[in-house]
């Protein structure tokens, strides 16, 4: 077991407790560029270390009551079908073309991601309050899931889902900007059903990688005993610091990474 995994993966669970935002978008492009993983590989061994991640997470947000199941289950409706398909397109991908071909196409699409996840989250720190507000009384007395609702809510999360199995990018930042446009909830409330979603969401996708023989469990094992303390280290800490700034840091980080694996 590499050491350098385990401290990559205390890093990255300190960034997931500390500002909510996917280890994917971090651990993806960190195994493919930083230590030379291939990009199956990578996307699968990352969607078994989310699993770890993000169960930490969804258990202490189920316990503070932040959760919403319905609406989290609506989004597994799509994005869980969606996801597995995405895992079977790689997979397609890695049976009709060398390994160069593949490699060079994953790291095309993962950069384009990231761009997108970045964009979204900078979208997020920045989205007017009254735009939720505007929601609130458009939408007093109507279902908190009417089937209009319910129906955007399963195709938003399959595009969302569809993205994650192909490249284990967007099961938080993606879908909490969703959760956003779609519902009044509160900031909390957000948070905890994206981060339940996305456990249900990485295990499924988890177990369809490894099932395809793209999960290198040494390097997850290294990646996990960092991340776990990591998550915990970080959520402590989030109360303290000012995520807002902190999210958008990250943000831009992960654009000017995108762009600079696109074109360079």
């Amino acid at each position: 077991m590499d050491p350098s995994s385990v401290l990559f993966g205390l890093f990255v669970g300190f960034l997931v407790g500390l500002t909510g935002v996917g280890g994917g978008s971090i651990m993806t492009p960190f195994l493919i560029s930083g230590m030379g993983v291939s990009a199956p590989t990578a996307i699968g061994t990352d969607m078994v270390y989310s699993t770890i991640t993000k169960l930490i997470g969804s258990a202490q947000h189920y316990r503070q009551r932040s959760v919403n199941l319905e609406v989290a289950i609506f989004l597994g409706l799509g994005s869980i079908p969606a996801s597995l398909l995405g895992v079977q397109t790689l997979q397609w991908m890695k049976t009709s073309f060398d390994p160069g071909k593949v490699q060079s196409t994953m790291i095309t699409i993962i950069a384009a991601t990231l761009v997108l996840v970045g964009a979204s989250l900078i979208f997020r720190s920045f989205m007017p309050q009254k735009w939720t507000e505007r929601r609130k009384i458009k939408w007093d007395g109507e279902s908190p899931m009417s089937a209009k609702r319910r129906i955007f809510t399963v195709i938003f999360g399959a595009t969302g889902g569809y993205l994650v199995g192909l490249t284990s990018i967007g099961s938080g930042s993606i879908m909490a900007v969703i959760l956003l446009l779609l519902y009044p909830m509160s900031p909390a409330m957000i948070v905890g059903t994206d981060v339940t979603h996305a456990t249900v969401l990485s295990l499924v996708t988890g177990l369809a990688q490894m099932a395809h023989g793209n999960v290198n469990f040494p390097l997850t094992l290294g990646l996990s005993i960092g991340g776990v303390p990591g998550v915990l280290i970080g959520s402590r800490l989030a109360p303290f610091l000012p995520r807002k700034p902190l999210t958008i840091i990250l943000a831009v980080m992960l654009v000017f990474v995108g762009i600079q694996m696109l074109f360079f």
